[in-house]
């Protein structure tokens, strides 16, 4: 393209210019209007962007990584997409000085045009700058019409250039291969996939490969090619991301906490994958890893727009759990921890009169687990009268945290009539009724009863065939839904002693055993359970001591 057509694409576009340092701003402004750009307008701050941003469409924006206090250059580019305000037909050029590795694939990772790094000149700026608007004026249609979500329309569109002569072949196969996974034409985008890798074998390619097999269902195809490209390059993050998919697909949830942990030393800076994380290991029970990313998601999601008052709420009742009868150093730690994180949601602006009732329910929980029966009672008496005045506008998840709170306070019938309201309420929310089901004694969603009835089954069947240690397993795996389900922590400490009485005592024997009894807690002695519990309880006692 000559450069005389270049100025006149230039005098087309107008441009934001994002830098805390005011002669920065100045000199790009100048090497724009150089360019031939007519329109250019600058901030300080990445607030000051967004709101411009909502108030006039930039075509090019060229935004500093680093801009102080505040928002950064990537949580600024991150909020423009997910508030749709900078759209295919827009440009995103990040200019940083940073060379740190997680710093450049934590921006990369929400896709800017390009990058550009300081010290900048006029010709650095322009070499960078001429190279991604040609290409960009190149596939300019084809994101037009992806922008109006008319991907029929950009398949053609890129079949028609591939049909003549463009310098851009890969990238419109790229983005013709995307098009058909969007619109569930797995085969036509498989066979791309696979005539791209037969030529030379791109990792954009691959990657696609892997997400046509993970869309398909073929689990085993899809976690090998992920671990391909991983072992080409682990910095290809979306590939973890996506290997922990797969795993997931197939309720393998240890490897996938795995898979989110490499993806997150990849690239640490993600708040949605150092969420994803912390959900990943709680499920797992492995609370070191979770209330540290639980931490990380905070301390990240400030300024960003993902930030959540869930995240708090979230790390406060894991922090409920890891301090509950735990009067160590150690868990008195971490209950002033949980008290802190409340307070620090309860300057938020955003915190309403329901995370305040969520606040209000999880420090009596805790102050429960402390043993600090005053001081619980007394935030349940402030949790009561709010939850009374909203209790017709409660999300299922306000009211679940709620009814967890007054079990810890030992209010069991009140707690449970919420929970069968909430799952009464919620019956399609998967969700919602497996968080009711692990908090109630038996499950309460009609979802969670045949769940049980199943594991049950299964486990008995193993246990009167003598395979014992395959009924542990059945009854373990069981529990990782159903913590507090009576029953079936009874029959797990059962297979426990049926095969340490075969097979002798195993490693983790003892500590399951326990943890079931605890999980039961206490029976009154007119529950039907109470005389099999005591039994057992005697019999773990003597097995193990």
């Amino acid at each position: 393209m000559r450069q005389i057509d270049l100025v006149r694409i230039y005098a087309t576009k107008t441009c934001l210019v994002v830098d805390d340092m005011s002669e920065i701003r100045g000199s790009i402004s100048r090497m724009l209007k150089t360019f031939g750009v007519l329109h250019v307008d600058t901030v300080a701050t990445g607030d000051d962007a967004i709101e411009i941003c909502q108030q006039k469409h930039f075509d090019i924006v060229l935004c500093d990584y680093n801009l102080g206090p505040g928002k950064d250059g990537q949580q600024v580019l991150e909020e423009l997409r997910h508030r749709n305000q900078l759209n295919n037909t827009s440009m995103f050029i990040m200019i940083t000085a940073e060379s740190a590795r997680d710093m450049v694939l934590g921006a990369l990772e929400y896709q800017p045009d390009d990058y550009v790094t300081k010290p900048i000149t006029q010709n650095s700026l322009r070499t960078r700058l001429d190279r991604a608007l040609i290409r960009h004026q190149e596939l300019y249609n084809i994101k037009e019409s992806i922008d109006r979500k008319d991907y029929e329309a950009a398949i053609g569109q890129c079949g028609e250039k591939l049909d003549g002569d463009t310098n851009y072949r890969s990238a419109c196969l790229q983005i013709q291969a995307e098009m058909y996974l969007r619109t569930f034409n797995h085969s036509a985008a498989k066979d791309i996939y696979e005539n791209v890798i037969e030529e030379r074998p791109l990792m954009w390619a691959k990657l696609g490969m892997g997400k046509a097999q993970l869309a398909e269902k073929d689990y085993n195809d899809a976690e090998g090619t992920f671990k391909e490209i991983i072992g080409i390059d682990r910095r290809f993050v979306e590939a973890h991301d996506l290997l922990a998919s797969s795993y997931l697909a197939r309720d393998e949830q240890v490897k996938a906490q795995k898979a989110m942990e490499e993806a997150v030393d990849v690239s640490p800076k993600s708040v949605l994958r150092q969420r994803r994380l912390s959900n990943l290991a709680e499920k797992n029970q492995d609370m070191d890893i979770a209330l540290k990313a639980s931490r990380k998601t905070i301390k990240l999601g400030q300024n960003s727009c993902f930030e959540s008052p869930e995240d708090y709420l979230h790390l406060t009742r894991q922090l409920a759990d890891a301090s509950k009868d735990d009067e160590t150093i150690r868990g008195k730690e971490y209950a002033k921890e949980a008290f802190d994180v409340l307070r620090r949601l309860e300057k938020k602006t955003y915190c309403d009169s329901t995370a305040k009732l969520q606040s209000k329910s999880l420090k009596s929980r805790v102050s429960a687990g402390q043993h600090k029966d005053a001081e619980a009672e007394r935030w349940m008496a402030e949790a009561r009268s709010a939850y009374e005045d909203l209790e017709h506008n409660l999300s299922p998840e306000a009211s679940i945290d709620f009814a967890e709170s007054l079990i810890s306070s030992g209010d069991k019938d009140a707690a449970n009539s919420i929970l069968k309201r909430v799952a009464k309420e919620n019956p399609d929310n998967e969700r919602v009724t497996e968080k009711v089901d692990a908090i109630s004694d038996g499950p309460i969603s009609a979802k969670g009863r045949q769940k049980v009835a199943d594991w049950t089954k299964k486990g008995i069947a193993h246990y009167e065939a003598k395979q014992y240690p395959d009924a542990v397993m059945v009854f373990t795996n069981s529990l990782d839904l159903f913590p507090k389900h009576i029953g079936l922590n009874l029959n797990l400490v059962q297979a426990i002693l049926a095969d340490t009485k075969k097979n002798g005592v195993q490693e983790d024997y003892k500590q399951l055993s326990e943890t079931a009894l605890e999980n039961i807690g206490s029976l009154e002695a007119a529950d039907p359970q109470y005389a099999r519990f005591e039994f057992l309880k005697k019999q773990v006692g003597k097995q193990f001591s």
